[in-house]
This record gives structure tokens, sequence and C-alpha cells, in this order.
């Protein structure tokens, strides 16, 4: 990886980026068991590709937590044309600055483009895809007209904007990375063994632990249904 994932970039090129999601995980396996082999679909992106861009891929700095890919992973991507593959210590804010389109598959990262003023594309549904920028892949063989679609659209900030005070309407503060930990730390040994028995003594000792935690998540998700009932009763 030292040797052939590139670290200096040419930002002046037009590109298309593409951040590898981490392998295996349930954002892919789940969200889009039709896009799980991720080789095949930066293929599909290299040759969707418009004239004069590249696609720059990026290794996730997460997946040393599934141990890193095999060598012959990294191989078939370099070999693919058109495509460079970057080491994961390259900046993803320089890069969603920089890119021209961002391309995921089930990432956070189709929702931070629009941020910098950048349209996505993404093979999953995500919450965050009612915004007008982000676009949905169904059928492989449309995607590059979708590519081409996006990298004319201008990115309107009036969208986010609207689309954060959604959010910000029907959704409530907790801290759920925080909350993962903890579940991480009862039974998956820091959440990187999954493959553990959980007895019945381990979860009475969570729930009686994580009372309050757990009450206040019923409580606002029944406030937020009751708000809705409400609503459509007007």
């Amino acid at each position: 990886m030292q040797k052939n994932l590139l670290k200096d970039i040419d930002f002046e090129k037009p590109f298309v980026y593409f951040p590898l999601g981490v392998d295996p995980e349930a954002n892919i396996l789940i969200t889009a068991p039709f896009f799980t082999n991720q080789i095949e679909v930066i293929r599909s992106i290299a040759k969707s590709l418009p004239v004069g861009y590249t696609l720059y891929v990026k290794e996730n700095p997460a997946q040393v937590n599934r141990e890193w890919r095999e060598i012959s992973e990294y191989q078939d991507i370099i070999e693919i044309p058109n495509v460079k593959l970057l080491h994961p210590s390259v900046s993803n804010e320089k890069l969603l600055d920089k890119s021209s389109l961002v391309v995921t598959i089930a990432g956070s990262s189709g929702f931070e483009a629009a941020f910098y003023g950048k349209p996505s594309i993404i093979f999953s549904d995500a919450g965050y895809s009612l915004l007008p920028s982000v676009h949905r892949v169904k059928e492989i063989e449309n995607l590059p007209q979708i590519m081409r679609t996006c990298l004319s659209e201008n990115v309107n900030s009036d969208d986010l904007d609207r689309f954060l005070v959604l959010m910000e309407k029907n959704t409530f503060d907790f801290d759920i990375r925080e909350f993962n930990s903890t579940i991480q730390d009862y039974f998956f040994h820091g959440g990187y063994l999954v493959d553990t028995k959980i007895t019945e003594s381990q979860m009475k000792e969570f729930l009686e632990n994580n009372k309050t935690t757990l009450e206040k998540l019923a409580s606002e998700h029944m406030k937020k249904i009751n708000e809705i009932k409400s609503s459509k009763l007007k």
C-alpha cells in the first residue's frame, strides 16, 4: 500500500471520486445487496465516465478494523483503465471539494458531497436521497446517462438548507456513536469480533445498566410517532 497507493494527487484535472466502503459491513451487504462487489462497481463507473475524466478510488482508513484487503484486490483496482487508487491518508475533504462528482454505494459521502456543492450517485436507498443532487442507481446500464446528468447540473444550496430543517424537525438529539460503543464493549470486544455468544445474564446486565438511555429512546420515538399521527388527523 505504501508503495503503490497514490498520495500525491493532481487536483487540477477533472475527476470523479469513489470512496471504498468497509468490507464486509452491513452498510453494503444489507442496503445494497446487488452491488456488494466493489471492484465490479468500480469497473462500471470507469466505463461510464465521460471523456476527459479520471476515477479516483480511495481506500477507507477504517478498513484496517476488518484487516486490509487482499493484495490481489488492490492490484485488480489499479489495473482498471482510467482508475487511480489512492492511499487512505489522502484528505477526504479535499477530494470532496475538488471532485466533479461523488459516487458511493451506500456511504455518507453522498450526503457530505452536498455540503461541498457537488452532486452524488448512490446505489442504495438512503435518508439523504431526498436531496435533488443525489441520484439513485437501480439498473447499472443507466449509470452513463445518470453520470452525464449529474456532471451538467448545479447543486442548489437551498435544497440542503431545507433538508437540514426537515431533519431537525423529525429527529432528536442522541449520541448513537457512544451508544454503539457501549454495545460493542458489552458484546463484541470493541466491535472487531462478532462471532461471540451473548448470554442471558449479559443481556440482563446490559438492559439494566442502560435502562435510562433505552427508556429515553423509546419515549422520543413514541413522541415522534404521535406527532405524525396528529398531523395526519388534521
